[in-house]
């Protein structure tokens, strides 16, 4: 009887005991195994910096993503009077309104350019947050989404960034307006070319190419911070896109691009 208490007793307590004897030896086994694999320890190491990069560059674009979207639904509001229609502007200064915009483009831009300066687009494919966020970058920079040609768009974003690695910024507001009115600013150049397309958004057309570029930010920011902890959520004007654009939405940037997109109805 002494004997069976003896072997209840030493089971209970390895019983007990097992699961971190398990995880010891696993975490131990996984180290092993990394040792003798260093190709597989790459792999993993690869995944877990792709991780901290995105996840490290994701709060500001989003930040700007939700700066940008802000003002293109005030816009909408007041059916882009601060361009086409001064007088019935909601702004103070639509002058300045103006210039303002086109420094959220732009902020937006620069954004997307430090996206693709610190993370190898190889390395983000590793994960699939990373995959989804190279999707988002090539629907923005698509024929049929982009503002500006790809390239133009890309320039703008580049002279935005300022310094690099851990002293990289985003050009301030005050220091992209004084550029705009230094003569010799590379800058003015290719932000002429963002003014002459927004002082032609009279055009139902280029009304609603911006409109659907506010939608895909939407879609942006809903989907990587669905929960709303880092920017509000916002509420989406999809009564001032047409018909053809909300079609557009569904068949063809939510259906083709963004499949993975969650909630879909609630931007058409």
């Amino acid at each position: 009887m002494g004997c069976l208490l003896i072997v209840t007793e030493i089971y209970s307590f390895v019983d007990k005991i097992w699961p971190f004897i398990a995880l010891i030896s696993g975490a131990s086994l996984w180290e092993l195994f990394k040792y003798f694999f260093p190709d597989i320890k790459k792999i993993y190491d690869d995944r877990i910096n792709a991780k901290k990069n995105l996840y490290k560059s994701i709060d500001p674009i989003l930040k700007s993503s939700s700066e940008l979207y802000g003002k293109l639904e005030s816009l909408s509001k007041e059916d882009f009077a601060t361009f086409i229609n001064i007088q019935n502007s909601n702004s103070d200064d639509p002058l300045h309104n103006q210039k303002y915009v086109y420094y959220l483009f732009a902020q937006f831009w620069g954004q997307l350019e430090h996206i693709r300066i610190i993370n190898q687009y190889n390395s983000l494919t590793r994960i699939n947050k990373g995959k989804e966020l190279l999707r988002f970058i090539e629907t923005f920079e698509s024929r049929k989404y982009r503002i500006l040609d790809r390239s133009k768009q890309r320039i703008i974003g580049e002279i935005l960034i300022q310094g690099g690695g851990e002293n990289f910024r985003i050009m301030s507001i005050n220091e992209f307006i004084m550029q705009l009115n230094k003569n010799d600013s590379s800058l003015i150049l290719w932000i002429k070319e963002l003014e002459d397309f927004f002082m032609s958004v009279g055009e139902v057309k280029k009304r609603q190419i911006v409109l659907r570029y506010g939608i895909l930010l939407a879609i942006f920011i809903d989907h990587f911070d669905p929960d709303h902890k880092v920017v509000r959520r916002r509420n989406i004007y999809k009564n001032k896109l047409t018909k053809d654009s909300k079609l557009m939405v569904k068949d063809n940037l939510l259906n083709h691009y963004l499949k993975f997109t969650k909630n879909q109805n609630r931007y058409y």
